[in-house]
């Protein structure tokens, strides 16, 4: 018999996947990475029995919140997903231990509710809300009713889905964290205000005029305060009060303040944290700390402090998005006393690449848990795009607990990691035999010392030649002024997919039983040819920058030789196919449209 206590309903869940993880040796994963990984015989009478004898074991928390998703993980993973993919999701985070996951779900249709109340018709809005799959550059103002209008109708099945996923969080003991207003108004709110503080944002990425510029209603206009408290009201109406309130705003995001005074930036933040206040007076304002890495040089540490003044203390949580390569609790002495939430970014645009800091990781928040002093209250795992990489996300989730940043980080704690994650990684396969879990085990210690202990701070680890555009230059085929780069030894992981392929010939139940290790062993083919696809294009343009056409012609040649072998491999499995996606958003659309969107 398995005994598993707990505080609340994610401490249970995440109770029952230590159990798994560390005494079954059994692994659960996205679907799309591997699944969930089972071997009955380890879960048998005598094998409960065994574990039995190996007593109890506890696991406490070392910071109180565990956070999920980035604001725009909506759009790039999940602007189409119905029910029954969300339930799965909510599973898999139950497992993980988060308790503070980020809900934006049915957020233009309580805008619209509110928007109404302020006099404008729904056709007055049409040129505001975003597409489905860019709702998160409108939520941050970015951008102004690119790829809409959207329908009403999805917005009210979004709606409605959102009760049921806030439903579910609640069950499962999360408190969710609802995007507030952050001052972006319709064009239509000026011409029937005429005498409020409404101006057009800066441009943000060079966007048409049509879709840029949104309108921002000055924090300090007596009208913010006003939609602010409408909108909360609305919302709390809508989908219920929780324990505690929890309000995501970035009225920064990505584009520069009017002015860098410290009375300015002060008097912004009082006033938009009194837009929720309005309404709820127990209101935490979450906000992302991204905006003072991405604009260093306006956010300097007087700006940073003035800005974060103007709440009360521990009435501001501060989300360090980046910190696994740029922490911005070091430089700014613990974000001023302020709590905040240690965070790995790791995957920008939901690129698939093999890619990880870990040692960053587990060495950062040690040291942040011992340099804040109670000030870091949470880890947090926040990507744009999800379902790649799944032995990361369960080691950061583990982030959370006593001692495991600590262990990682000390010598050879993360081999350690790696060496418990291969023993449970292709559970759906059973026993293997010596050499095929011997090749499997040497397998993941290259990896994890290659492609997960990235250290050079590049945050353009995310794409390669194969999925960039056609030029002569790095910065030239990225865009975002990025550009490929290689931060390990190829030839480890090469080594790697050959003791992959070795333990695949010494054991074929492991290809037809583990849907974890075909996609293992696909993503190592897919980032082996991908860097061996950038050393091609290298030698195509030197060649053809020498005059060497007989050059150009063969390592061009060679590449695309390369590229129609990667694509004729990842046709084999849906997780690298665009074709599902495209599928599961057309369904998802025509469902959310016509009215099933949230049927179970």
């Amino acid at each position: 018999m398995v005994h598993v206590s707990g505080t609340s309903s994610v401490q249970l869940a995440s109770g029952v996947h230590w159990f798994l993880k560390y005494f079954a040796r059994c692994s659960v994963s996205w679907e799309l990475t591997g699944g969930v990984q089972v071997d009955g015989a380890r879960l048998s009478a005598a094998s409960l029995a065994a574990m039995q004898a190996r007593g109890s074991v506890t696991v406490e928390r070392a910071v109180p919140l565990s956070f999920y998703q980035n604001v725009v993980t909506m759009s790039y993973s999940m602007a189409f997903w119905e029910w029954d993919r969300w339930e799965a999701e909510l599973d898999w985070m139950a497992l993980q231990g988060i308790n503070l996951p980020l809900m934006p779900l049915g957020m233009e249709a309580l805008q619209a509710a509110t928007f109404a109340g302020l006099g404008l018709s729904a056709e007055q809005l049409q040129d505001f809300f975003p597409g489905p799959a860019f709702l998160a550059w409108g939520r941050m103002g970015n951008i102004q009713g690119y790829g809409g209008p959207l329908p009403a109708a999805y917005m009210q099945k979004q709606l409605q889905l959102a009760r049921r996923v806030v439903g579910r969080m609640r069950e499962l003991g999360m408190t969710p964290v609802y995007p507030a207003f952050a001052g972006f108004v319709p064009r239509a709110l000026a011409a029937l205000y005429p005498d409020a503080a409404i101006t057009p944002a800066s441009n943000w990425c060079h966007f048409p005029d049509a879709y840029a510029c949104p309108y921002l209603l000055a924090p300090d206009d007596p009208l913010f305060a006003r939609i602010g408290a409408a909108y909360i009201t609305t919302l709390r109406a809508e989908l219920g009060w929780d324990a505690s309130s929890y309000y995501i705003a970035d009225t920064f995001n990505e584009m520069k303040p009017a002015s860098d005074s410290v009375g300015y930036l002060a008097g912004i933040s009082r006033s938009v944290y009194a837009g929720m206040t309005g309404a709820d007076a127990n209101a935490v304002w979450v906000m992302q700390a991204w905006l003072f890495f991405s604009d260093s040089r306006f956010w300097q540490p007087p700006q940073i402090q003035a800005l974060l003044s103007g709440v009360p203390r521990g009435r501001l949580l501060l989300l360090d998005l980046f910190a696994e390569e740029h922490p911005i609790w070091s430089r700014t002495a613990c974000l001023f006393g302020h709590p905040f939430i240690w965070c790995m970014l790791h995957n920008f645009g939901g690129n698939l690449e093999m890619y990880g800091a870990l040692p960053a990781v587990a060495s950062g928040v040690a040291a942040a848990l011992d340099a804040a002093q109670g000030g870091m209250v949470g880890v947090g795992m926040a990507p744009e795009g999800i379902e790649q990489n799944p032995a990361v996300y369960e080691f950061m989730a583990e982030m959370a607990f006593k001692g495991r940043a600590a262990e990682a980080a000390a010598p050879g704690g993360l081999a350690a990691w790696f060496a418990e994650y291969a023993q449970r990684r292709y559970a759906g396969a059973g026993s293997l035999p010596a050499s095929a879990s011997a090749a499997l085990q040497g397998a993941w210690q290259l990896l994890a010392r290659s492609v997960y202990s990235c250290s050079d701070k590049l945050h353009n680890t995310v794409c390669d030649v194969p999925t960039s555009r056609p030029g002569l230059a790095g910065t030239e085929i990225m865009g975002w002024g990025l550009a490929p780069h290689l931060w390990y030894n190829v030839g480890e992981v090469r080594a790697a997919w050959e003791l992959m392929l070795q333990a695949a010939a010494g054991c074929p139940r492991l290809a037809g039983c583990s849907s974890a290790f075909v996609y293992d062993l696909l993503d190592v083919s897919r980032e082996l040819l991908s860097k061996i696809a950038g050393r091609f294009w290298a030698d195509a343009v030197d060649a053809y920058k020498a005059g060497n056409l007989a050059g150009l012609r063969a390592s061009g040649s060679a590449l695309l030789a390369l590229l129609g072998d990667m694509d004729e491999l990842l046709a084999s499995h849906r997780a690298f196919l665009l074709g599902p996606m495209v599928l599961s958003s057309s369904i998802g659309w025509r469902r959310c449209t016509s009215g099933t969107c949230a049927r179970s």
